[in-house]
């Protein structure tokens, strides 16, 4: 295969697929999609209507109500067919890989873990299929009356991704939703439909699960819109920025049902350094915090308070993590930093850097404009001397763009700061000290925190946040767990 061409697509980009076929939309709109190394047009893809979302979604609704993947197929059935999707996906790995480096211009050596990742989600939350349990209650006041609880399915759910990991964050999605039950409507964000289009390719061709449990629809603001707004949805996902998540969460309770909802949002993160770690060491964990994909991680380690007494210390090296990274062709297995997903995002991260240079007054260390003269190129910045509440160190820019902060001397004062920031979704500490570890660990208010790592995520432990980071938790068993509903049975013995 040819390591630098995009694949040639086994079905008409052009079409969706709804109900167990390739349809063509009935919006006759068409997008182009991108490859931002170099801004050129590498497919057309369809723009849906509302009809077309209608019918996916009463597709997902007959097959949840009326076809055999609640009604007929065991826990076990739904697991075989997971696993044998995973195995599909794992055939066709290096495809996906490919598409993804060139649709979202991610390095090409990111990928095998990321593949790596998305076939343990689905052969991990296959395991929870056939095990979906419900309680017994043993009677309390009425020795009449058997009580019992069971968990079933939440229903149709309409998903709504983000373009910065478009085959990751569809594994979070649609893997614990498929092992609980649920029918499908799936919109990827509308820079980054390809692989969700060859994913539902691959479903198709495992032959194991029955039309309308997985249907896609393209498009976008009007499109999730219309996905949000239906009567026959009954969860929503959604990943995306907080203006448009509050929007979400409104529009599940403006119609005529009350939806529940899981929205997984922005985030400002936080890192710490303390005077005792490996200072080398920690530098290039900071910056791949930051960096990686670009920036484009809601949970990207973008605030950083490093200790007054190893600042001046710190930030040369910091200053050299940031240089040695290598940008360039994303096919390229040297690269390490690809570029930002479109000309909105790279305008955007622009005018921060400009704001950070101008109006909050920080320091350029390095960085600073355009990068390799194409496309949707930036250099990985870091500013120093940011005030903690300068713009660019409260705002999510999803970009290469790191604000180093006034050096601190006590880490409570750290902490209070923080606990005060609109986002609450990750943190980081760097420190062997275990009390500075403990007192971080306990008052910090965010989903998650690491300890001397950074970006790692695991299947089987939840990832979410609070406040403007969203609320509902994706992997682990909170997750599955999302896609289900208790029923009560209480049943008179005595009859």
């Amino acid at each position: 295969m040819n390591k630098m061409s995009l694949p040639t697509l086994p079905f008409d980009e052009r079409q969706i697929y709804v109900n167990g076929r390739w349809v063509a939309p009935v919006g006759q709109e068409s997008a182009n999609v991108e490859n931002p190394d170099t801004a050129s047009v590498i497919a057309t893809v369809s723009e849906c209507c509302a009809e077309d979302v209608d019918q996916a979604v009463k597709a997902a609704y007959a097959a949840f109500h009326d076809g055999p993947w609640i009604n007929e197929y065991s826990g076990a059935q739904r697991r075989d067919a997971m696993l044998a999707l995973a195995d599909e996906i794992e055939r066709h790995r290096d495809v996906i890989e490919l598409i993804e480096s060139f649709n979202v211009g991610k390095p090409i050596g990111d990928m095998p873990g990321e593949l790596d990742d998305t076939l343990d989600l689905f052969r991990h939350f296959a395991g929870y299929a056939d095990k979906v349990q419900g309680r017994h209650i043993a009677a309390q006041t009425n020795p009449t009356r058997e009580m019992y609880t069971v968990k079933v399915p939440v229903g149709v759910v309409g998903f709504i991704n983000a373009f910065n990991y478009p085959i990751s964050l569809l594994a979070w999605k649609v893997a614990p939703a498929l092992a609980a039950g649920c029918t499908i409507v799936f919109k990827p964000g509308p820079q980054t439909p390809l692989t969700t289009l060859y994913f539902a390719y691959l479903m198709d061709k495992t032959g194991k699960f029955p039309p309308g449990v997985f249907n896609v629809v393209l498009g976008g603001a009007a499109v999730g819109q219309a996905l949000v707004e239906h009567d026959l949805v009954d969860k929503v996902g959604f990943t995306g920025s907080v203006a448009t998540g509050k929007h979400v969460v409104r529009s599940t309770a403006s119609t005529k049902f009350i939806r529940s909802a899981s929205v997984e949002l922005g985030g400002k993160s936080p890192g710490v350094v303390m005077p005792d770690v490996d200072l080398e060491k920690t530098a290039k964990l900071v910056v791949s915090g930051c960096m990686s994909n670009a920036g484009m991680n809601c949970n990207a380690l973008t605030r950083l308070w490093v200790h007054r007494s190893i600042y001046d210390k710190f930030i040369p090296l910091l200053k050299t993590a940031a240089e040695s990274l290598v940008l360039g062709t994303p096919q390229n297995g040297d690269t390490q930093m690809g570029p930002l997903i479109d000309e909105n995002q790279y305008k955007r991260v622009l005018e921060y850097i400009r704001i950070g240079k101008e109006e909050d007054s920080a320091e350029v260390l390095t960085g600073g404009g355009p990068a390799l003269g194409r496309g949707y190129w930036v250099k990985p910045t870091v500013f120093t001397m940011t005030n903690p509440k300068a713009r660019v160190a409260t705002e999510e820019i999803f970009g290469p763009v790191l604000s180093v902060l006034e050096p601190f001397d006590d880490i409570d004062d750290v902490i209070e700061i923080e606990r005060r920031s609109d986002y609450a979704l990750a943190a980081g500490i760097f420190t062997q000290d275990h009390s500075s570890i403990a007192k971080f660990t306990r008052k910090m208010r965010c989903g998650t925190i690491w300890v001397n790592s950074y970006n790692d995520v695991y299947s089987y432990l939840p990832f979410g946040g609070f406040r403007n980071s969203g609320f509902g938790r994706e992997l682990g068993y909170e997750s599955f767990d999302g896609y289900l509903a208790t029923k009560t049975i209480i049943d008179n013995i005595a009859c």
